[in-house]
């Protein structure tokens, strides 16, 4: 199931973080990953499977995900944070585009197209975002509804008042502007607030698109903990941009 690498088209690379995945999540990844090359025929596709200290993972369904070809799976045996992950996960990329989303592929794969075709289409662009429905915020718990809102409004405040959301799952850059990505020092999930905050400093050209939740998408919510900490670093994030 390899595809080759066309000279007339960018190759992809598709940086996918992964901690303690539920049940079933081995054959949805492989079906997601055939679903996206059908659609992409003619570019070369890479997968990189950046393990984030996951304990649940068994060794046959790593070898079904290696065996699918241009698999790359990073065994990181310690759980640093999704932010660590992709960071990781993007140094080992080949692809002349860079897109990381969840392991679940809560977008879908049309999504990914895309973004795909954003960065053939306008060579001023480095950088694209998803930008999440409205729909999609009626459907998170409360505790991760009211921080989503609260980040929107600061985002707007303290970026751009044309980025607005920073964390849905999926971003997508060309692989020259990489070094900026490495540059990023926050490591769980609202390092995309560093990394914009870089970008943006750079003039970076930014594009979004809008995406939508899958329908079968279980949402989780925060436990306080884990709000106390994202809470600490947005602020130093913004301090340190403010600076």
């Amino acid at each position: 199931m390899k595809n080759s690498q066309p000279s007339h088209q960018p190759s992809i690379s598709i940086v996918l973080p992964c901690y303690n995945p539920g049940e079933g999540w081995c054959s949805d990844l492989l079906r997601n990953m055939a679903c996206l090359r059908e659609k992409l025929p003619e570019h070369f596709i890479q997968f990189i499977i950046s393990n984030d200290g996951s304990t649940r993972l068994e060794r046959h369904q790593l070898c079904m995900l290696t065996s699918f070809g241009n698999v790359v799976f990073l065994d990181n045996p310690r759980n640093e944070g999704k932010g660590s992950a992709i960071r990781k996960g993007a140094c080992r990329a080949c692809g002349d585009i860079i897109i990381y989303t969840d392991l679940d592929f809560p977008f879908g794969t049309d999504a990914i197209v895309e973004m795909v075709s954003v960065f053939e289409n306008n060579p001023g662009c480095s950088f694209v975002y998803g930008n999440r429905s409205m729909e999609y915020f009626q459907k998170l718990p409360l505790k991760r509804k009211l921080f989503s809102k609260m980040l929107r409004i600061t985002n707007r405040l303290t970026l751009s008042q044309k980025v607005a959301d920073t964390q849905a799952g999926i971003k997508g850059l060309r692989k020259e502007i990489l070094p900026i990505v490495q540059q990023v020092k926050t490591n769980t999930f609202v390092f995309e607030i560093e990394l914009i905050h870089k970008l943006l400093r750079e003039g970076i050209g930014i594009e979004k698109i809008e995406v939508c939740a899958n329908p079968s998408i279980v949402f989780t919510d925060f436990n306080m903990k884990v709000l106390f900490r994202e809470a600490v670093n947005f602020t130093r994030i913004i301090t340190a941009g403010l600076l």
